[in-house]
């Protein structure tokens, strides 16, 4: 495959070190289980671990500090025990839990809310444990992972230069503070401080594809090892503009081809889709229109919601002018495996959380 894209990189910083602990305790190295049964021996991954503590404090020192130089305002104390339109992701990986006798379910992402808060407050953000029931305990999936959320005043491509940006901002920081820590995988501050995106559209990335998966078709939703030759051949990239059918309920319709909508992903090398993003629907007949079409509000229905479960969103737009935004969510696990360098999610994450692994 071969394709021009262009790029935007981002400046480089010095190097620093930082000091090391010498042990983990036995609670924390329960969340290194599945490390601790790889060749690496036990005592260099105690140190990766650790590594993989100081790293995830930097990457959102940088991503927090860059939003905030932006002028977001973080949004904190949200929901994380929500009623079904906490449910923005994936309708079948909700984990139900009784709230006061009352069925409720643990959050898969803050977006709603933020939107409700976008017109009011300009750009927000949030951070926030998502929760999937993932029936996988493999090199990919997470039952609980780490999103940092963006919500602003704005379009598309406003917002995909806040998502390089941040995603910039978290791995120069990592580069400043941890290199010797990088160095315990491989991966040096050179590595990660000149990120550069490049941006294809999701019919060229179908049309690039279709020389090394001749079954793909337009309208199929990219999978792991599409986007992995994506980022083969691109470099970490945002892939836009997907089809309809296959994305959230209020992405915006695309007013030149209505077939897609105005939305993108962000795939990283070695991590895939990191990041997923879209403007917002924002007039109340629209979003009502495409809620009652989604196959999400069928199988919610299917599971036992109402129309009055979505009210309180949908009243939010009634009889209001609410102006076009657009959010984000970045997994951070993600974006510490690509930082890292490493195949599997599992050896990102301070502590596994997944099918096989409880703390």
């Amino acid at each position: 495959m071969t394709s021009t894209v262009s790029r935007t990189a981002a400046s480089t910083i010095d190097e620093t070190t930082t000091p090391r602990a010498a042990s983990l305790s036995p609670a924390i190295a329960k969340a290194a289980a599945h490390a601790a049964k790889t060749t690496t021996p036990l005592s260099d991954t105690t140190a990766r671990r650790l590594a993989v503590i100081r790293i995830w404090d930097a990457m959102f020192r940088g991503a927090r500090r860059h939003v905030e130089d932006l002028g977001f305002i973080g949004v904190h104390n949200m929901p994380e025990i929500v009623g079904v339109t906490g449910a923005c992701e994936n309708v079948d990986t909700l984990f139900k839990v009784d709230f006061f006798g009352k069925p409720a379910y643990l959050a898969q992402s803050d977006q709603l809310y933020l939107e409700l808060l976008a017109p009011h407050l300009g750009a927000v953000y949030a951070e926030m444990q998502s929760f999937r029931m993932e029936p996988e305990a493999d090199d990919r999936h997470l039952a609980q992972f780490a999103l940092f959320e963006l919500e602003h005043l704005g379009t598309l491509d406003e917002l995909i230069v806040n998502i390089a940006g941040t995603v910039q901002a978290a791995a120069r920081e990592v580069a400043s503070r941890c290199a010797d820590d990088l160095a315990l995988f491989g991966r040096s501050a050179e590595d990660i401080t000149n990120l550069a995106f490049g941006r294809i559209t999701y019919t060229s990335a179908i049309e690039l594809l279709q020389s090394e998966f001749p079954y793909l078709a337009w309208g199929d939703d990219l999978v792991a090892e599409h986007e992995a030759a994506l980022t083969r051949e691109l470099g970490p990239c945002f892939v836009t503009h997907y089809p309809l059918p296959i994305k959230f309920f209020n992405m915006k319709q695309n007013d030149d081809d209505p077939r897609v909508v105005n939305s993108t992903d962000l795939l990283l090398p070695g991590a895939g889709e990191s990041a997923g993003a879209a403007e917002r629907e924002h007039k109340h007949e629209r979003i009502v229109a495409r809620l009652k079409s989604s196959s999400m509000y069928r199988r919610l229905i299917e599971l036992g919601a109402s129309d009055d479960d979505f009210a309180w969103y949908l009243d939010a737009h009634k009889g209001v002018e609410v102006p076009l935004h657009s959010g984000a969510g970045i997994g951070m696990a993600r974006v510490a495996q690509f930082i890292l360098g490493v195949d599997d999610i599992r050896e990102a994450v301070p502590f596994l959380i997944n099918k096989d692994n409880l703390l």
